[in-house]
């Protein structure tokens, strides 16, 4: 058997013929009688159509974003689910004959042998096969139906889900971006006045307090100097012969710049040069104003300065009232300008310390207003996206998105699908051709008679063949033959 070749095989099949006709003439008949016994199926197929939005997408953005070629490949298992060949065998009342034989696992498996799914451009076609024709092309129909119901169900609840998502995706920023809101607003409240945008503001009020800072020195100044001429006056009036004494002319030589005329001598300087608002002159008027009080504090009462000698007896002369009440009113009046003189300046320094603050106030508003920023955007996006959901999950309920029709319903076929004639009989002579040539083979092999020269001298390979005697067939062979 190991060395067997091609024409030792053709002549074991010539020398055997019966061996090898008999079994291949059963195996013809086990094919035909294979076509008798086995009974006809029927396929009946549907065809379904995949048809597109009907909005265009421009407008309204489909929430289900599954492209076509990916719902095509994944039509086929969700067709053959279990879910829905078990409901389709209750509701088709499948194999009526096998349900007490085979366990629901064993006729879920039967329906998905017999289910056929093949996906052709845009349309896919389900095709049944069963034994009667009526129920294989209902069949065929209600898979198509329940699938196209349960792809619509599906792409609603998708729809919905992204709606409902994306609501509290929006309620929870929402939050955030209240919560930010109030922290914005508490800082605000708690730095009111250093504000970055209240700088310009600050900015203008110090030069109104700077410009009432000078009316405020002018005033004083002059206020000062009226009350240097009352105080002059009143002496005058309670001192005949100091008045005189100043008023007589001498002759002695003048005396030198006292250190209030140097300071006063300098601010006319400096206010030839610069305005009333330059710090230099603002600083030199107050100096002026501080050796001014010195001066008073320092001068004598009149009569001790010119060393007039009253007696006892010379009657005290009584000051008029009303220079009195005037110095009087002008010392209220330089108390009063010094005072709001004080008040300008701390609100002065209490604005410089807001513009001072203004830049740590700026760096954290700066911070709070990036984050609120990015959630007012991410706020704002969320509620596009929201709105489109909703488009699109109303969409999805008028079923004018992308969906399944129904292009061609299945119809009872009159002429069986099977069994396949030609593929049975090819089945019978091929399994009869392969009996025939084994047993013809073996047959031939367990002969222990020899045909031939040659097979004899192979089989005994030391003993020489001295002739060979033919076959003698006599008349009545020759005449058949």
């Amino acid at each position: 058997m190991k060395n067997l070749t091609l024409s030792e095989l053709g002549k074991s099949l010539w020398r055997r013929p019966v061996w090898f006709l008999v079994p291949l003439a059963l195996g013809v008949a086990g094919a035909l009688l294979a076509l008798q016994v086995l009974p006809p199926t029927y396929k009946a197929t549907t065809q379904v159509l995949v048809e597109p939005q009907k909005v265009p997408a421009d407008y309204v953005k489909a929430t289900v974003t599954t492209s076509m070629d990916e719902r095509l490949r994944t039509i086929e298992p969700q067709i053959k689910n279990r879910d829905n060949i078990e409901r389709i065998i209750r509701e088709m009342n499948l194999y009526p004959e096998l349900q007490r034989e085979l366990s629901m696992d064993r006729m879920v498996d039967e329906v998905r042998k017999d289910l056929l799914v093949r996906l052709q451009g845009d349309t896919f076609f389900i095709t049944f096969e069963g034994r009667d024709p009526v129920k294989a092309a209902a069949t065929a129909n209600r898979i198509a139906e329940l699938f196209i119901n349960e792809n619509l169900k599906l792409r609603k609840d998708q729809a919905q889900g992204t709606s409902s998502f994306l609501e509290v995706e929006l309620a929870a920023t929402k939050k955030r971006l209240e919560l930010q809101e109030a922290r914005i607003s508490a800082l605000k409240q708690m730095h009111m006045g250093q504000l970055p945008e209240q700088r310009d503001t600050n900015l203008r009020q110090i030069e109104q307090l700077q410009a009432k800072l000078e009316i405020n020195m002018d005033a004083l100044d002059r206020a000062e100097t009226r009350k240097l001429v009352l105080q002059r006056e009143t002496a005058d009036v309670r001192y005949p012969e100091y008045r005189a004494r100043r008023s007589a002319p001498t002759a002695a030589a003048p005396a030198p710049p006292s250190r209030l005329d140097q300071l006063r001598d300098e601010l006319a300087e400096l206010r030839g040069r610069y305005t009333d608002r330059h710090p230099d002159v603002i600083r030199k008027r107050e100096e002026v104003a501080r050796v001014e009080e010195m001066e008073r504090e320092k001068q004598p009462a009149p009569m001790a300065e010119e060393e007039i000698e009253i007696s006892e007896a010379e009657p005290t002369p009584r000051v008029d009232p009303i220079l009195r009440g005037q110095l009087q009113e002008v010392e209220g009046e330089i108390r009063s300008l010094k005072a709001e003189r004080q008040r300008i300046l701390e609100d002065i320094g209490m604005v410089q310390a807001r513009l001072e603050t203004t830049p740590r106030v700026e760096q954290d508003l700066l911070s709070l207003t990036r984050d609120y920023d990015n959630l007012q955007r991410s706020y704002d996006s969320l509620l596009d996206k929201r709105i489109n959901a909703r488009l699109a999950e109303n969409l999805e309920a008028r079923q004018q998105s992308e969906q399944f029709t129904i292009l061609e319903r299945a119809i009872p076929p009159k002429v069986p699908s099977g069994p396949n004639q030609l593929l049975v009989l090819a089945v019978g002579l091929a399994v009869g051709s392969f009996l025939g040539t084994l047993f013809a083979l073996l047959r031939d092999r367990t002969d222990p008679t020899y045909t031939d020269a040659e097979t004899l001298q192979e089989s005994f390979p030391g003993v020489p063949l001295l002739a060979t005697i033919p076959v003698f067939s006599g008349a009545a062979g020759a005449r058949r033959k």
